[in-house]
């Protein structure tokens, strides 16, 4: 298990580092440790991927090698940069200053991730969908050394890979045990939100809002468990994240990794459409801020990622896949929208099984977003706001999809109550931004 757990940190500090300081060098500290995790596991398993399928044997010391050629190169490049980075670190340590107020925030979040690792490091996968699929997968793919062995059935060619080769990782590092994978998800998205919430507001704000995000019941649970809930949530939303953060910095490398971190997403679930809206907000600030080359630079670093899954799990079901393909097919639904009685079912399951589990959170969110138009400086921060909408737009839509292809759609509720776990980081650093505003307005 400890070369396991090395293995990863290799992956962290050898390629999602380098990778993050490549594109914002000057970004919070914190936010940039968060990302490296992300950005290293995504990246490492997409490669992995495309190696196998080049017909190169998944092994450790092929593993090994891998990470060599990747982690050498990046980490000479940045060399200079990870130095000061691990001083600056150190530094921060050594320089806080914090209040009592402060340094009870930091304890509550210390006891959130430590518990989740206590349990993730001494407790094997067992939840059904992680043991016959996720997990599975990653067993056959570490014990035959090739993916094909484990894509007998349509069923585990449903999802993408992500979190499977993650598994394989651990399994070829000789652990048991791969669900503290999970853990080191809860922690990054507690650091990459942070890290952007610095960029805009005080720290003890900052530290008070990332510790109501990872005591929140559903980000916890999710974190014990190996489903692909929580690394889909953590990619997609820091990835929206950072299209606000690039808006607000003016700086490209926002933009890239708001990119790599949107492809990821879709490299640990493909089924749900949420990027469309990401994509679609960067459209529209870039024709309204008059740079739309963005769109491009969004494009390269985002379509390789998503297309290469398609089109490998197109090959194994032998039929095509396309991106046109999945969009031509969500505008199939268009006319279907327009049936009234249809929609007051949808709104009925919607409020039953995702707003009601959201709770005082989004009673909490709706308060500010009322504040918008009520509040001048707030405008300011109406792009997050409609990164958020236009999210929760998707969720209605896609929620109308699948009761149109589902027969027992409105039984199966947990499902959306999953999926809907996604917008509680939106949410949070929403009312975050407007309690950023009105306490420096008061200052």
């Amino acid at each position: 298990m400890i070369l396991a757990v090395i293995f990863v940190l290799l992956i962290t500090f050898g390629v999602g580092l380098p990778v993050v300081l490549w594109a914002i060098p000057k970004h919070n500290l914190w936010g940039n440790l968060g990302l490296s995790y992300l950005l290293g596991i995504g990246i490492f398993t997409f490669l992995m991927f495309l190696t196998n399928v080049a017909g190169i044997i998944f092994s450790l010391t092929n593993e090994l090698l891998l990470l060599a050629l990747i982690a050498i190169p990046l980490v000479f490049y940045k060399k200079s940069q990870i130095g000061k980075f691990s001083i600056e670190i150190v530094q921060s340590f050594k320089k806080s200053k914090m209040s009592s107020v402060e340094k009870i925030m930091l304890g509550v979040m210390a006891f959130a991730v430590i518990s989740s690792f206590i349990n993730t490091f001494y407790w094997p996968v067992y939840l059904w969908d992680s043991l016959v699929l996720y997990d599975f997968r990653g067993v056959i793919f570490a014990a035959s050394g090739f993916m094909k062995e484990a894509f007998v059935d349509n069923y585990y060619t449903g999802y993408p890979l992500l979190t499977s080769l993650a598994h394989t990782i651990v399994y070829l590092s000789g652990g048991k045990y791969p669900q503290f994978l999970y853990s080191l998800f809860y922690l990054s998205l507690g650091l990459g939100f942070y890290g952007s919430l610095r960029e805009f507001i005080s720290r003890k704000l900052s530290l008070f809002f990332t510790a109501v995000l990872l005591i929140t019941g559903p980000i916890f649970y999710h974190s014990l468990i190996s489903y692909t809930n929580l690394p889909y949530t953590t990619f997609l939303c820091l990835g929206a994240l950072y299209v606000y953060l690039w808006d607000k910095k003016k700086q490209i490398g926002y933009l890239i990794l708001s990119a790599l971190l949107v492809g990821l997403s879709t490299w640990t679930r493909s089924v749900e459409p949420f990027w469309l809206a990401v994509f679609l907000v960067i459209f529209l600030v870039s024709i309204y801020r008059k740079r739309i080359w963005s769109v491009l630079t969004f494009s390269i670093f985002f379509f390789p990622i998503h297309e290469a899954w398609k089109v490998f799990q197109g090959s194994l079901r032998g039929t095509g896949a396309s991106t046109v393909g999945e969009i031509v097919g969500y505008t199939k639904l268009l006319l279907a929208l327009l049936d009234p009685t249809r929609w007051i079912q949808v709104v009925g399951y919607l409020y039953k099984y995702v707003v009601i589990p959201w709770g005082a959170i989004f009673a909490a969110f709706i308060l500010a977003a009322i504040s918008l138009f009520l509040i001048k400086k707030q405008r300011k921060l109406f792009l997050i706001y409609f990164i958020t909408v236009s999210l929760l737009g998707v969720l209605a839509a896609g929620t109308f999809a699948f009761s149109e292809g589902v027969a027992n759609w409105f039984a199966i509720g947990d499902a959306a109550e999953r999926l809907s776990m996604l917008f509680y980081p939106l949410f949070i650093f929403c009312i975050a931004m407007v309690f950023g505003e009105i306490y420096n307005s008061q200052t």
